[in-house]
């Protein structure tokens, strides 16, 4: 759902989460499992740092474009730690 141009936060309920478990549904899709581990995007970060001065990524970052994203969730999870949203 998308209310003014912003997506809704999204909670599966205990009930829904049990059902998918009981056919084998998988979490993280195949292509999540590319993805570099949480310190290891840290760590690029503290590099992009040291050149830049600054740990502003674009989102849309040409050198790394994984890290622009990565920085990105970082901060949509901290607003929404922030607001009290349960993972």
């Amino acid at each position: 759902n998308f209310r003014a141009g912003k997506k809704q936060c999204y909670r599966i309920s205990d009930d829904r989460i049990q059902q998918l478990e009981s056919i084998g549904f998988q979490w993280a899709s195949e292509k999540h499992h590319n993805k570099q581990p949480w310190e290891a995007m840290h760590e690029k970060l503290k590099q992009y740092k040291v050149k830049y001065g600054d740990t502003n990524v674009p989102k849309n970052y040409a050198d790394n474009p994984q890290l622009g994203q990565w920085v990105s969730t970082q901060r949509q999870g901290y607003k929404n730690f922030r607001a009290g949203k349960k993972l």
